[in-house]
């Protein structure tokens, strides 16, 4: 079969064509750094990519669920580390006032340090974060106690979502840490309570019923103690969701970056080869185009 010149021709601009659209290609991946840039590129890698690119999104807001967490709960246990402080100074001072050789100017300068020490118990009860009053449930953009100890928050549980189906809780209900559950000392100890009376009783000299509060006191830094052991597990859990997060987001970053990326010593080699065959077939083409009629009869 005679190959005619004109096939030839078609044949030398056909190739003239994929070399150029290859070029085009790597320049492209040489200018983006990527590999895939538009889903018509690769198809299959490029839904590959929007899944990964997903999964790190994901991890981006656990990872976020998780700070907001570890914030809350690091607040909380400040908030219950000076509770306690403040109830250990009241049992010191109870224990002073209840001897009976205390003189009238003393009981009285212990029932104002008593009363000072209860709000600040309530102020720790009102304990706030961006502006959040952590212990007042749902309800926590007011006050979660009164000036006399009264709970106005709510006991709902704020869960954050650390990983997929893994919901935590970051928050305390105020009644239980202070009041003792809702009403007050139905499932724990009523620390405002005994505040209350503890101050009554040593203004009117009933140290029995002063002596008792010691008691209540006592259980009521068990109260904050048992909350701040529940603080340290739920804070380990956070802090082990938040290892798994970033191992996730870490992996997946990788796997993402090996389907996306270029490798550009590569590319750029390839474009430099591209460069050659291109030249190749130009000249191949000015050969071509100088055939004539006379090449053909001599």
């Amino acid at each position: 079969m005679r190959v005619t010149q004109n096939t030839t021709a078609n044949l030398v601009a056909n190739n003239l064509q994929v070399i150029r659209r290859r070029t085009e290609e790597l320049e492209q991946q040489a200018s983006t750094g990527l590999k895939v840039s538009k889903p018509s590129d690769d198809p299959v890698t490029a839904q590959q990519i929007l899944n990964l690119k997903a999964r790190i999104a994901a991890g981006d807001q656990y990872g976020r669920n998780i700070s907001n967490g570890i914030a809350w709960l690091t607040m909380g246990e400040s908030a219950m580390s000076e509770m306690g402080n403040v109830l250990t100074r009241a049992k010191e001072l109870t224990l002073q006032m209840v001897t009976g050789t205390n003189n009238p100017d003393a009981v009285t300068a212990g029932i104002n340090e008593l009363t000072q020490l209860k709000q600040q118990f309530l102020q720790m009860g009102n304990t706030q974060l961006n502006g959040k009053f952590i212990f007042g449930g749902f309800k926590n953009d007011t006050p979660a106690f009164d000036t006399t100890g009264n709970f106005l928050g709510t006991n709902d549980a704020m869960m954050v979502e650390v990983d997929r189906g893994a919901p935590i809780q970051i928050n305390y209900s105020g009644a239980d840490l202070l009041r003792g559950g809702t009403p007050p000392g139905s499932s724990g100890t009523d620390i405002v309570a005994a505040f209350d009376n503890l101050i009554t009783a040593l203004g009117s000299n009933d140290m029995t019923t002063a002596q008792n509060q010691i008691t209540e006191l006592d259980n009521g830094l068990s109260q904050i103690l048992a909350f701040r052991t529940d603080i340290g597990a739920r804070r380990n859990r956070l802090d082990a969701a938040n290892s798994v997060i970033e191992d996730m987001k870490f992996s997946t970053t990788k796997i993402m970056s090996d389907k996306q990326d270029i490798d550009i010593m590569q590319v750029i080699s390839d474009l430099s080869k591209q460069e050659t065959a291109y030249q190749a077939a130009i000249a191949a083409s000015a050969k071509v185009s100088q055939v004539s009629l006379l090449d053909y009869l001599t």
